[in-house]
């Protein structure tokens, strides 16, 4: 249906699972939470993966200072300004803001990788290297988010169970260089199959790919095990040097089946039940100037090289969608201030940070997806051969 109305189809997916799980009856609530995480998973999987093998390494060395900029300064500065926000019309202590703040910051993988890759097929930017740069960064991103956000949930419930603040500290580096030190060894794994027959190659890659997703998910380290995907996929397919290589042809077409059930379950994640109508307004305000300002800071981040006005504000509306991150621990503080019997105030921070989790999955994954659909095609050059 999305896809007649020419809108992107994700959004007929997210809607779908939204509405599954929010008519009377709750049509999910067989479909246990475990199972619903790891269908997640593997569908992301999938798209890293193919994100992975159409990386242009070439173009990322040569944009690695943007690519660094836009990795780190939108997500602190919009972290930065939803604490101050929060403070100001919730009342929220600095360090519940900062942890609002990294979990709000943090953009989806799961919305922008595929809504690029479709853009990247048609050749829009690639001249240039901008879906390469903006895929590349997006793990990054969600490293710096995670960290964090555990940082500060380790602050807040210090001597109440197993949250070393030492460990959270760490996280960063230790995300960083295990994402790309072991998906560099997978990759080079893959390569030596090659000549290899491409079922052989394609079951490796992918296997290899939901091993290290899946014991970045049980590390909780999640933004690594993504990061090595990608790495894995970008490593093989250098390696394999076939151009269009069939290994990744053949997870496009895995990916057709894979993303209604990764849209679907991030639809589901939203559940109207857990926002609390008396924080929707002020959510709203603070999750719109967070916006803007990571609008302004993205604008700005990838000045200086050698991209256009309009392609510098596409990079920026692309980096706004979130969904993956907001859903897998937007609930993880309330749980936690229940579990250790902070007190009534806790929980109500609990819950304020909850609301915004929800608000910013429902506000901004199916405007970002509609924005890079709308803007791609008109703001990036095409390349020459992709008439």
């Amino acid at each position: 249906m999305a896809s007649r109305c020419r809108l992107p189809p994700l959004l007929g997916m997210l809607a779908a699972g939204f509405l599954l799980r929010n008519l009377p009856g709750d049509l999910l609530y067989a479909l246990p939470d475990r199972w619903s995480v790891s269908l997640r998973l593997l569908a992301l999987t999938v798209i890293l993966l193919r994100a992975g093998m159409g990386l242009d390494l070439a173009a990322l060395r040569r944009l690695q200072g943007v690519f660094l900029r836009l990795a780190f300064l939108p997500n602190l500065a919009e972290a930065v300004t939803v604490a101050g926000a929060s403070y100001v019309l919730l009342g929220l202590p600095p360090l519940w803001g900062l942890l609002l703040g990294f979990v709000i910051a943090a953009v989806s993988p799961a919305v922008v990788v595929p809504s690029l890759l479709d853009l990247q097929l048609k050749g829009y930017g690639t001249a240039k290297g901008i879906p390469t740069m903006v895929l590349a960064a997006a793990s990054f991103d969600d490293v710096i988010s995670i960290t964090g956000f555990g940082m500060c949930l380790s602050l807040i419930f210090a001597g109440q169970g197993d949250i070393s603040l030492a460990t959270s500290l760490m996280r960063a580096p230790m995300e960083l260089l295990l994402g790309l030190g072991s998906g560099v060894v997978a990759g080079l794994l893959c390569t030596r199959l090659h000549p290899a027959p491409v079922w052989l190659r394609f079951i490796l890659s992918l296997a290899l790919g939901l091993g290290l997703v899946f014991t970045g998910w049980g590390l909780d380290m999640t933004g690594g095990g993504s990061l090595a995907a990608m790495t894995l996929g970008a490593v093989a397919a250098r390696g394999w040097r076939q151009s269009p290589d069939p290994v990744a042809v053949a997870m496009g077409t895995l990916w057709t089946w894979a993303q209604p059930i990764l849209f679907g379950l991030i639809g589901a994640a939203v559940v109207l039940a857990h926002i609390e109508l008396a924080y929707v307004k002020s959510g709203l305000i603070i999750l719109a100037i967070g916006l803007l300002v990571r609008l302004s800071v993205s604008y700005t981040a990838v000045c200086g090289a050698g991209f256009t006005r309009l392609e510098r504000l596409f990079i920026a509306l692309a980096w706004l969608p979130k969904a993956t991150v907001q859903a897998a621990v937007g609930a993880l503080a309330l749980d936690l201030a229940r579990l250790h019997q902070s007190g009534t105030q806790a929980e109500i921070y609990g819950l304020q940070v909850l609301t915004l989790a929800v608000l910013a999955i429902i506000g901004t994954a199916p405007i970002g997806a509609l924005a890079m659909a709308w803007s791609g095609p008109r703001w990036l050059q095409q390349g020459q051969d992709h008439p």
